[in-house]
């Protein structure tokens, strides 16, 4: 913490243990959910936190009903907790619609730790890698774990603690890389084969342990380093290294890198600093997560620099914030949700991922050129479009061609709730980050309520995340728009928009240029996005559903049987979220076996009670994306999902909806649009790899199936049976509309 704090003052640490101490003696609230409270107000601090954010945090969906009285209970225990004889000012302080509390500069490390990158950052880039390393030692060993260790956390927390942990790493990445303009690169060796063990897919850290390696006369080493790390991007994503750490290994190889810089005289009366293989980081290297760090102009690094455009004003009649910063100073955001460790399987839709995520590769006539992709990854992405592997296009010689002169490149991964979308979204979005330096941004477009989010709002996330204060923001979504396209113009930015409702939600949330990629999730094709992707999610494979189950429920009490294990995971769709839900369950339940199991789940009643759960309702997240459809629409899927699990064409469709062969045709096509029907072969491409040919068979997935009424169970379900009036017949459009109302 800060040594110039005056003796008694608030002390309050996050990197780490939550830590709050007055006049040298531990105050730390010692209830869980106060100290959840607290945690986030400490990182909203001398800002409004509303009611119901606090009650979004402690409860998610399912509050207590005095919810309100119980947050002015933690309020209380908080205020005592802070509370300084010798400070009478009040530091948790009610406001219109909620609290916020009350911070001074030197009483939260987080904020010392912020403020050291900022100034590190600046002195690297002046030059002066010496004060840029003392500052990033000091930073860095403010560090005690991870932040806010052993708290149990919801989703705001959740998310704003990851950006904590990309901060710490970008520090770190900073303050070797001064290191190493300092040509301290033996005395690195060894901390960077610990860092590239814990990073094993993190390009940079490989780049800075070839360059210290190679300058110590280790040559080999710097080799191995490149050739385990190809590896590991072969085997587990399916892609090559990029362009700058491939010609990185090509001038290790032909010992052609330019020797160092020699390092600037240390002035008269510095400090000498600490040995380079020093920890400047707690044991284990514990990830971080941070606010997002004000960035000057990028410093040096072992790779060759992307492409970067000339700085520039803002296009004619761009809007432009009053009183934002130079272009230079804007914000450098990690925003991306925690990456997935028990990720499995979907190789070859992270391959075809990252290859969509690159420039569009046309021939002469404007066609897309196409590249041959497997015939195992037609279920996972749509052949409208493929593209080199590099994702900045360095490798593919983008250049300037790929910059303002060319719209932003957008992918928008499809599929039905349940599929897994955000996870590989997310998952392949760590992976992708390193190649766009200037920042990934995150926001969802669909509230706690599951409400569709305005893109207004949504452009104030991103805004913010770029480093822009918002306070005064106009109201206006096309003002809004300008002002993040002109933020946005020539940075290389990843952002992820995460359950989008339509193309004119959108829209206006696209970055300025190609140097941009903007990840698109959504369970409703969108159509009319300009240069648009898509990539369509099925289930996961057998293999890899049984896999995914496996590392849920226990490896030791389903070895057994693997075709038994398959039929089972088979049952439940082979969705991502279904598994997990019911694996979890196998797990916490030693009196179920996988033959108890598989005979349970053949009753739909039993899967859909395992699957409405407290924790993770996994019927309520299907009936939601029910709940989306036109009443229309509702009304058919209903028809068609009381039908049974069997698939169906168009002649049986036909016979249950009542209508001729073009509005059938015309239903099913709207109901595939919003992905709450599959084609039959999306499911067999996953078992096989290889489509079926003949007559289209649909059918409604288990999960979206199981949303509708059963006769035999009805409670069980989220919507009511039309079963209520048997004076209809519930396979009839007229009998649906009139029991769902």
């Amino acid at each position: 913490m800060n040594a110039t704090a005056p003796a008694g003052a608030l002390r309050i640490g996050v990197l780490g243990p939550l830590e709050v101490r007055a006049r040298d003696e531990d105050r730390t609230p010692t209830a869980p959910m106060a100290r959840r409270a607290l945690a986030l107000l400490l990182l909203n601090a001398n800002r409004l936190v509303s009611t119901s954010s606090l009650i979004e945090e402690l409860w998610e969906a399912d509050p207590p009903r005095l919810a309100r009285k119980t947050v002015q209970t933690y309020v209380y225990q908080m205020r005592k907790a802070l509370r300084c004889p010798a400070d009478p000012h009040e530091r948790v302080r009610t406001a219109p619609g909620g609290y916020r509390i009350d911070l001074r500069p030197g009483e939260l490390d987080l904020w010392e730790f912020d403020h050291a990158v900022v100034r590190a950052r600046t002195a690297l880039s002046e030059g002066d890698p010496r004060t840029a390393a003392t500052l990033l030692r000091e930073a860095l060993a403010l560090w005690r774990g991870e932040p806010f260790a052993g708290l149990e956390t919801g989703p705001m927390l959740t998310a704003q603690i990851a950006q904590i942990a990309e901060a710490r790493l970008s520090a770190l990445e900073l303050r070797i890389t001064a290191d190493l303009q300092l040509g301290r690169h033996r005395g690195l060796v060894g901390e960077l084969l610990q860092v590239t063990a814990d990073h094993p897919l993190n390009e940079e850290f490989t780049a800075h342990l070839m360059l210290a390696t190679h300058r110590s006369g280790q040559r080999a080493t710097a080799l191995e380093a490149f050739t385990r790390l190809r590896r590991r991007l072969v085997d587990e994503l399916g892609i090559e290294p990029s362009e700058r750490l491939q010609k990185l290994q090509r001038d290790v190889l032909s010992e052609s890198l330019p020797q160092p810089a020699a390092p600037p005289a240390m002035q008269p009366g510095a400090p000498s600093p600490p040995p380079p293989g020093t920890p400047s980081t707690p044991p284990g290297d514990a990830p971080a997560h941070t606010s997002p760090v004000t960035q000057s102009p990028p410093p040096v690094s072992p790779f060759p620099p992307p492409y970067r455009p000339a700085p520039q004003g803002p296009a004619a009649g761009t809007v432009t914030p009053a009183g934002t910063r130079p272009r230079a100073a804007i914000t450098t955001s990690r925003q991306l949700p925690l990456d997935i460790p028990d990720f499995t399987g979907r190789v070859a839709e992270m391959a075809r991922l990252a290859a969509l995520a690159g420039p569009a590769a046309a021939d002469p006539a404007g066609s897309p050129r196409h590249h041959g992709a497997p015939a195992s990854t037609a279920s996972a992405a749509s052949a409208d479009a493929t593209a080199p592997s590099d994702p900045t296009g360095t490798a593919s010689g983008a250049g300037p061609d790929a910059g303002p002169g060319t719209g932003p490149r957008v992918l928008v991964i499809l599929g039905p709730a349940g599929v897994g979308k955000t996870a590989l979204a997310v998952h392949g979005a760590h992976q992708l980050a390193p190649y766009f330096p200037d920042g990934t941004l995150y926001t969802r477009l669909h509230d706690a309520q599951d409400r569709p989010r305005g893109a207004a709002a949504a452009l104030g996330t991103l805004l913010r995340g770029l480093g822009l204060d918002t306070a005064g923001l106009p109201e206006d979504t096309d003002e809004l728009s300008g002002m993040f396209r002109a933020a946005s113009s020539g940075r290389s930015l990843l952002v992820m928009l995460d359950d989008a409702a339509s193309t004119d939600q959108v829209l206006p949330l696209l970055p300025a240029d190609g140097h941009s990629l903007a990840l698109v999730t959504s369970r409703v094709r969108l159509p009319g996005l300009p240069g648009a992707r898509s990539l369509s999610l099925g289930p996961l494979s057998p293999a890899d559903a049984a896999a995914f189950f496996t590392r849920l429920a226990g490896a030791e009490r389903l070895a057994a049987d693997r075709d038994l294990l398959e039929r089972v995971t088979g049952l439940m769709g082979n969705f991502p979220l279904t598994l997990r839900t019911v694996g979890e369950k196998f797990a916490a339940r030693p009196m179920w076996t996988l033959p108890d199991l598989a005979r349970g789940l053949t009753n739909d009643g039993h899967l859909a009670a395992e699957l409405h759960d407290e924790a993770c309702d996994v019927l309520a997240r299907a009936s939601g994306a029910v709940a989306r459809l036109p009443q229309s629409l509702h009304r058919a899927l209903s028809v068609l999902a009381s039908a049974g699990p069997d698939t169906f064409d168009i002649t049986t469709a036909r016979r249950l909806l009542g209508g001729d062969t073009w509005s059938t045709q015309s239903v099913l096509g709207q109901l595939l649009d919003h992905h709450v029907i599959l084609t039959a072969h999306q499911s067999a491409q996953q078992s096989t790899g290889t489509p079926d040919a003949g007559t289209p068979e649909y059918r409604v997935p288990e999960l979206i199936r199981l949303v509708f009424p059963s006769p035999d169970d009805a409670q069980l379900h989220v919507l009511p049976t039309p079963s209520t009036n048997p004076r209809l017949h519930p396979h009839t459009v007229a009998g649906v509309l009139t029991a769902t109302g």
